[in-house]
């Protein structure tokens, strides 16, 4: 059942994605309003399955021992957290601004700036999951490895 929620996910991320950089084309060569309009349908979406990978890594914290895996853990959660709230800043901040002056979302200026700052925070999204891997793998084959010598 955990393989499907996460294989589902990931569909989800991907397919969302691709229908992101769909509409960015729309927005970019027709400039038409659906294509403003999926865009700014999709980023909440993938937002939501973004905080869901994170969740789920976040819950794996690993308890090999009581410093360095707590590092691991802390090095990963800060990553994550300040790169969610520098995205949920941004993207707030643009709807804010919409409310006050309207037809900003549908600027092709903001629409490309904002997802530059969409793969910045997917990159380093994952980039603190494999760092977290990596980390967690070493950590583990020191403890293990250094008991069998």
């Amino acid at each position: 059942m955990q393989k499907n929620k996460t294989l589902i996910r990931n569909i989800g991320i991907v397919l969302l994605n691709i229908f992101m950089i769909v509409s960015l084309v729309l927005v970019l060569m027709l400039k038409n309003d659906y294509g403003y309009r999926l865009y700014w349908v999709i980023t909440p979406f993938l937002m939501v399955l973004v905080l869901l990978v994170i969740k789920k890594w976040s819950a794996r914290g690993l308890n090999a021992d009581t410093e360095e895996s707590k590092v691991i853990q802390r090095s990963f959660d800060d990553t994550t957290t300040l790169s969610t709230v520098f995205f949920g800043i941004i993207y707030l901040f643009i709807q804010g601004i919409e409310c006050i002056r309207k037809d900003i979302i549908n600027n092709p200026y903001i629409i490309v700036g904002f997802f530059i700052v969409m793969i910045i925070y997917e990159a380093f999204t994952y980039l603190s999951i494999y760092v977290a891997k990596r980390d967690t793998a070493r950590l583990l084959e020191k403890k293990y490895n250094h008991k069998r010598k």
